[in-house]
C-alpha cells in the first residue's frame, strides 16, 4: 500500500508530476504529428519532382533521416543547433540570448524522422490512387491543385490512414527520447521519481500502463477513422463498406 501511495496526488505522491508528464508527452506528439504529415507530402513531391536538384534533395532527406537513429538526430539538432545559434547571436545580435527549447528540438527532430517514413506512405497511397484520377479530373476542367484537393486527397487518405496510424503509435513511443534533453515528459518524470524514491518497479510499471493505454486508444481511434474514410466505398460483390 505504501508503494501505491507514491502514485497519489498531492503532497507526498507523484501523481501530479506523472499527470504533467503525460500532458507534455501528448502535447509533443499532437504538435509534431501535423508537421510530420505536411513534411511527408513535401518530401514525396520533392522525391518525385522533375527537377533533378529537388529530387536529389528529397532522396537524400529520406535516406538520411531513415538511417540515423532518432536519438542521434535529436541530440545533433539540440546541441549543435544551440551552438550555431550562440555563434550567430555573438556575431550579429550580442544583446539577444538565442536558444532552442527542448520541446521545440523534440518537435523538429521527431518531425524530420517521422516525415522521412511518412513520405513512403504518401508514395504508396498515391500509387494506389493512380494517375488516371488526375487525368479524369483534368478532363472535367479541374486545375491540378483543385483535383488533388477534391478528387485525390479523399481517396489517398483511405489508403494512407493505416500507415499514418502506425506512425502515430511510433511517434507516441518516440516522445520518450526527449527525456535525454530534460524535457519533462512521462519518462523524464519517472526517472526523477525513481532517483528520489528508489522504486523503479512502481514508476516504470505506471508509465508502461499509460503508454499501453495511449496506444490502445489510438488503435481504436484509427479503426474509427478508417471506417469513416471507407463509407460509401464499393467493395467486391457490389456491396458498400
Amino acid at each position: 500500500m505504501d508503494k501505491l501511495s507514491l502514485l497519489a496526488f498531492g503532497q507526498g505522491g507523484w501523481g501530479d508530476e506523472i499527470l504533467w508528464g503525460l500532458a507534455v508527452t501528448l502535447a509533443l506528439a499532437l504538435a509534431t504529428f501535423p508537421v510530420a504529415i505536411a513534411l511527408s507530402f513535401l518530401v514525396h513531391w520533392a522525391r518525385s519532382s522533375s527537377l533533378a536538384p529537388v529530387r536529389i534533395f528529397g532522396q537524400v532527406y529520406a535516406t538520411l533521416f531513415k538511417s540515423l537513429p532518432e536519438i542521434l538526430t535529436l541530440l545533433i539538432l539540440y546541441y549543435q543547433a544551440q551552438a550555431v545559434l550562440r555563434w550567430l547571436a555573438q556575431r550579429f545580435l550580442p544583446q539577444v540570448d538565442l536558444s532552442i527549447s527542448p520541446f521545440l528540438a523534440g518537435l523538429v527532430a521527431l518531425s524530420l524522422v517521422i516525415s522521412a517514413y511518412g513520405s513512403e506512405i504518401v508514395r504508396a497511397a498515391m500509387n494506389a490512387v493512380g494517375k488516371g484520377q488526375f487525368e479524369a479530373a483534368a478532363a472535367l476542367g479541374l486545375s491540378r491543385a483543385r483535383a488533388f484537393h477534391k478528387v485525390i486527397l479523399p481517396q489517398l487518405w483511405r489508403h494512407a490512414l493505416p500507415g499514418f496510424g502506425n506512425l502515430w503509435v511510433i511517434l507516441l513511443k518516440d516522445t520518450s527520447l526527449v527525456s535525454v534533453i530534460a524535457l519533462s515528459d512521462l519518462t523524464h518524470v519517472a526517472v526523477i521519481a525513481i532517483n528520489t524514491t528508489r522504486e523503479p518497479f512502481v514508476f516504470y510499471l505506471a508509465i508502461g500502463i499509460l503508454y499501453v493505454a495511449l496506444v490502445t486508444l489510438s488503435a481504436r481511434a484509427q479503426k474509427m477513422l478508417e471506417k469513416r474514410a471507407s463509407r460509401g466505398l464499393i467493395i467486391g460483390g457490389g456491396q458498400h463498406a
